[in-house]
């Protein structure tokens, strides 16, 4: 098998973090195969550096959706894959594209009528989580599945990007620091910012050795502004790629986030995360491994999965009930285990 074509055209930043494990069993399991990824333009520039992807197809639909599905279908065609790995768990035309494209063998799950269109499939499991749900896809190949860890792909090149930042904020390479990251795609899964500026207040009195830095892309600079220019805060909210954002999130000692992408790079880096969930449902969108904190309220219409709250008696309810002191609570404790781990290995070293 030397020419496999993944198709996961979500989209998402979270979706390509959560695909790593798949992508590396399929890579080891065919170590001299090229391997291209179907994606979306949102994801591209971070996909294309990945350690176990050789080749980018960007999915761009900018051609409208007759033209774009045929062209895209013709390049696929020239490529000459000897199979098609359909990882986006719903989507219909990820199928239909290797299909059209004669791809020999496609695998992937029958949902939304899409099985006709694969060689071998199974029945979706969406009780699990879904770094499973896309490694279930590769037991139909009869791949080993069995190494499920993450991982992210900045380099010491995004490390010393982001110790230059903290040098300007006058952050040494000892100072231990805590990250925010204060915003998300959906409006549904955002926790109200006021909440946020009560917790930074908070551990800023319980921990005053720990600075505070606010992480998020360009597009949550109004959050920002929505806080009080008085709380004690590193700003860094648009100022670093995704790829630094990973440099940073693994030079933090625990993440405080809604449920996003930056809380699957946190998870990525091996830092502990404290994660609100709304609409999702943390069973499949938790930070994956051990050591993070889920928090979450039980409200009838959860897991709703909509990005527009409906609810006329409490919009938002989900989100707004979890509690601010429940919070601090979940990250002082994060805190002080770390101060805890730290304290554990200085001492090992002494002897």
């Amino acid at each position: 098998m030397q020419n496999i074509l993944v198709c996961q055209t979500g989209g998402w930043i979270g979706d390509m973090v959560l695909l790593t494990p798949a992508l590396r069993a399929l890579k080891r399991a065919y170590p001299e195969s090229n391997l291209t990824l179907l994606l979306r333009p949102l994801v591209a520039n971070l996909m294309e550096p990945h350690p176990y992807v050789d080749t980018c197809i960007v999915d761009t639909k900018n051609r409208g959706r007759y033209r774009s599905l045929t062209e895209l279908m013709r390049r696929i065609r020239r490529a000459a894959f000897d199979v098609a790995v359909v990882l986006h768990p719903t989507s219909f035309r990820n199928a239909l594209l290797p299909f059209l494209a004669r791809v020999p063998m496609r695998v992937g799950t029958n949902v939304n009528g899409r099985g006709m269109l694969l060689t071998v499939s199974r029945k979706d499991d969406t009780s699990v989580h879904e770094v499973y749900r896309y490694l279930r896809v590769l037991q139909l190949l009869d791949i080993d599945t069995s190494l499920d860890s993450l991982e992210f792909w900045h380099t010491d090149t995004e490390r010393r990007i982001i110790q230059d930042l903290l040098d300007a904020e006058n952050i040494s390479s000892t100072n231990r620091l805590i990250a925010l990251n204060l915003g998300t795609t959906w409006r549904t899964k955002r926790w109200d910012i006021a909440n946020f500026a009560a917790v930074i207040e908070q551990i800023a009195h319980l921990a005053p050795d720990v600075r505070i830095v606010l992480t998020g892309s360009s597009n949550e600079l109004a959050l920002v502004e929505a806080l009080s220019p008085s709380l004690p805060i590193i700003n860094l909210v648009g100022k670093t790629s995704i790829l630094q954002l990973g440099a940073l999130l693994e030079r933090c000692e625990v993440c405080l986030t809604c449920d996003s992408g930056p809380m699957h790079i946190a998870a990525a880096v091996g830092t502990p995360t404290v994660a609100l969930f709304g609409p999702t449902d943390p069973v499949r969108h938790k930070p994956y491994g051990t050591g993070h904190t889920v928090i979450e309220e039980h409200i009838e219409c959860r897991s709703c999965y909509k990005r527009t709250c409906y609810r006329q008696d409490a919009p938002y309810l989900c989100m707004t009930k979890i509690d601010t002191a429940e919070v601090v609570k979940a990250l002082a404790t994060q805190l002080h285990q770390r101060a805890r781990v730290a304290r554990t290995l200085k001492l090992k070293k002494e002897h």
